[in-house]
C-alpha cells in the first residue's frame, strides 16, 4: 500500500473513478472506485477520494470519515490528508474535532488549502482565535494563494467588497447559460419565493409581515421550499401562497425546471449563499428575471442573478461595480420588518435576566462567528473607558464559558463584568433586549434582524459603518429609525460614543423617549409602505424583462 500509484502504473479504473468523481458522476464513480481498490491495489489517495465520493451524500458523512481516517493511516503526515479529514468532521457536525484536526493540518502547512479556508471561521465559533495580528495573518495567507472562501466566512472577516466580488464569482456556480424568453403574460405578475428558512428563523421574523401585505390582486406567488419544517411559519406560508411545493428531494436543474413550468416571472433567492442554499437553481434560470434579496448580504458573483435589492446606503451608486448584479434600491431601509408583532411591556425585567440594576448596560446579542479579535479587543476598551459598566454577551454554545472568561480576564477587565446569555424563544429574547441600555455592533459584518430587533424593542444599537453591503445594513436601519448619529466611521469614535452614552444618562433616556414615541411611525416599522415600495420594484423588473 502506498500514497499514490506509481508513476508508469496503469491503473483505468483508478482514473476513471476520478474523472467520474469530478464530473459529479457520484454513483459510477464510487463503484469504480472500489473496483480499483480491489483489483489495482490500495492507496491513500484512493481511499481518499472515496471519502470525497461518498461525502458527496449528506446522509453518508460518517462512512466518507471512515473512508478518510483509512486514508489518512496510510499517510500520517499528509497535510492535504489531515486536513480533509478536518473538513469531514466538520460536515458531519463534530466541529470541535475539526479545528484541532485541521489546527494540526497548518502545523505540517501553514499553506494548506483545504485547512486555511475553515479554520478562521472554526476558531470564531469557539473562541479559539488569539488576536488580531495571528487571524489578519491566516487571512491574508489564504488570500495570497488565491484559494476560495466561503462567501458567508468571509464576510466576517474584511470589510473589502471588490473582495468579495471576486471571492463570490470563484464560488458561484456555473452558469447553465440557459436563454429564457419572457412567459406569455397573464392577469397576474407571477413571482417565486425560493428558501429553506421557512420555520422561527431571522428571515421569516422579518419578511412575514411583507407576505401577509402582498397584493393578490396583482401579483401571483409560488413559495418553493427547499427544506420544509413542519410548524407555524410553514403553515402560513402555505396559507398565503397561491402555490406552496415542496422542492427539497430533487435536484437543482429539477427545482428550476418545475418553476418554468409554474412560468414565474421573477425568482427571488431569500438564501444566497447561505446554510441549504441552493444557487445552482439559478443558474439553471428559474425565472425570466431572478433577484437576490434579503437571505445574503453581499453580491451572488452569479452571473445569471440579475438583481440584488438594497438601498442608498447599504449600496451607494459609487460602489456598485463591486456587484455582479443590477442594483434594485428601495426608497428606505431594504430590510422588510413586520408590524405588528409581539413589543415587551415597558416594566423592569433586569433581575429576571440577571442583569444588575446599578449598572450601565452595553450587550452583543450578534452570533459569535461575527465576533473577531477586533471587535472584542474594542468591546474590552469600551467597558475600561466606562468603569460602572456591563457587557451581556450572547453565546449560542454556553460551554464556551470558560474561553470567554480567560479572555476577558488576559484583556484586564474583571470577568464579572460580562455577563453571559444563552438562546432563548423568540418572546422571551425580544424581552431580553429590551432590558439592556445600549447594544454593541460587530463591524465587517454587522447586526441585521438583531439590530431591527433592538430598535423595535427601544433599545439603541452603535455601529461602525463600513464599506460593504454588510457592513453598512445596521447604518440603514438607523437611518430609517432616525438614529443617524448612532452610526460611526472610526473605532475611535465607536469607543468615544459608546463610553460618552454610559457616563450620560440624560442624553440616553432622550434617545431612548425618542423611539417609544416615534417607533410605530418610523420608516423601518412602516409595514405597508415597505410592501408596496418593494412591488414597485418588482413590476418594473416584470416590465423590464418584457421590454
Amino acid at each position: 500500500m502506498t500514497v499514490a500509484f506509481p508513476n508508469g502504473v496503469n491503473c483505468p479504473l483508478y482514473t476513471h473513478a476520478v474523472a467520474m468523481m469530478r464530473s459529479a458522476e457520484f454513483p459510477s464513480a464510487e463503484a469504480l472506485m472500489r473496483q480499483s481498490l480491489q483489483s489495482e491495489g490500495e492507496t491513500a489517495i484512493s481511499y481518499h477520494y472515496l471519502a470525497e465520493i461518498v461525502a458527496s451524500d449528506p446522509a453518508r458523512i460518517r462512512e466518507a470519515i471512515g473512508w478518510q481516517q483509512k486514508a489518512l493511516s496510510l499517510a500520517p503526515h499528509n497535510s492535504v490528508f489531515i486536513a480533509a479529514l478536518g473538513s469531514r468532521l466538520r460536515d458531519g457536525g463534530l466541529e470541535k474535532e475539526a479545528l484541532d484536526v485541521l489546527e494540526y493540518a497548518l502545523e505540517v502547512d501553514e499553506n494548506n488549502a483545504i485547512a486555511l479556508p475553515l479554520i478562521l471561521r472554526l476558531r470564531r465559533q469557539f473562541l479559539a482565535w488569539t488576536d488580531v495580528e495571528q487571524e489578519t495573518a491566516t487571512l491574508q495567507r489564504q488570500l495570497s494563494h488565491q484559494h476560495k472562501f466561503a462567501p458567508l466566512t468571509l464576510l466576517t472577516l474584511i470589510d473589502d467588497p471588490e473582495l468579495q466580488l471576486a471571492n463570490a464569482r470563484l464560488a458561484a456556480p456555473v452558469s447553465r447559460q440557459i436563454d429564457l424568453r419572457p412567459h406569455p403574460p397573464g392577469d397576474r405578475i407571477r413571482v417565486g419565493y425560493f428558501s429553506a428558512d421557512i420555520y422561527d428563523h431571522p428571515t421569516m421574523h422579518l419578511f412575514e409581515g411583507a407576505l401577509r401585505a402582498h397584493d393578490r390582486d396583482r401579483f401571483e406567488f409560488f413559495v418553493y421550499d427547499l427544506a420544509p419544517r413542519e410548524g407555524g411559519y410553514q403553515q402560513l406560508v402555505q396559507e398565503i401562497a397561491d402555490t406552496y411545493r415542496d422542492v427539497s428531494a430533487i435536484s437543482a436543474g429539477q427545482i428550476a425546471e418545475v418553476a418554468r413550468r409554474d412560468q414565474i416571472d421573477i425568482a427571488v433567492d431569500l438564501k444566497g449563499d447561505t446554510f441549504q442554499s441552493r444557487p445552482e437553481i439559478f443558474a439553471h434560470r428559474a425565472a425570466p428575471a431572478q433577484v437576490s434579496f434579503l437571505g445574503f448580504p453581499g453580491t451572488s458573483g452569479m452571473a445569471d442573478m440579475d438583481f440584488m435589492v438594497a438601498d442608498a446606503i447599504t449600496i451607494p451608486p459609487e460602489a456598485e461595480h463591486c456587484y455582479s448584479e443590477r442594483i434594485l434600491r428601495m426608497p428606505q431601509c431594504y430590510q422588510p420588518n413586520t408590524n405588528p408583532r409581539y413589543s415587551p411591556a415597558d416594566t423592569n425585567m433586569r433581575d429576571r435576566f440577571g442583569i444588575p440594576q446599578d449598572r450601565f448596560v452595553f450587550a452583543t446579542f450578534n452570533n459569535i462567528y461575527k465576533i473577531g479579535p477586533r471587535e472584542f479587543a474594542t468591546w474590552m476598551e469600551i467597558l475600561k473607558a466606562a468603569p460602572d459598566s456591563v457587557l451581556v454577551f450572547y453565546l449560542s454554545n454556553l460551554d464556551l464559558k470558560d474561553r470567554l472568561i480567560a479572555k476577558v480576564k488576559a484583556a484586564g477587565v474583571d470577568p464579572d463584568r460580562v455577563i453571559l446569555t444563552g438562546p432563548l424563544p423568540q418572546k422571551d429574547h425580544l424581552d431580553r433586549i429590551s432590558q439592556v441600555d445600549l447594544c454593541l455592533d460587530c463591524f465587517s459584518y454587522n447586526a441585521h434582524t438583531t439590530a431591527s430587533d433592538a430598535i423595535w424593542c427601544g433599545v439603541p444599537i452603535l455601529t461602525l459603518c463600513g464599506e460593504q453591503f454588510a457592513a453598512r445594513v445596521a447604518t440603514s436601519i438607523l437611518h430609517a429609525a432616525n438614529l443617524a448619529e448612532l452610526s460611526v466611521t472610526s473605532v475611535a469614535d465607536y469607543v468615544q460614543l459608546a463610553a460618552a452614552l454610559a457616563k450620560d444618562p440624560e442624553r440616553l433616556s432622550r434617545i431612548k423617549r425618542q423611539l417609544k414615541e416615534e417607533r410605530d411611525q418610523l420608516p423601518l416599522f412602516d409595514t405597508q409602505t415597505w410592501t408596496r415600495d418593494f412591488e414597485g420594484l418588482l413590476e418594473a423588473v416584470y416590465q423590464e424583462s418584457r421590454a
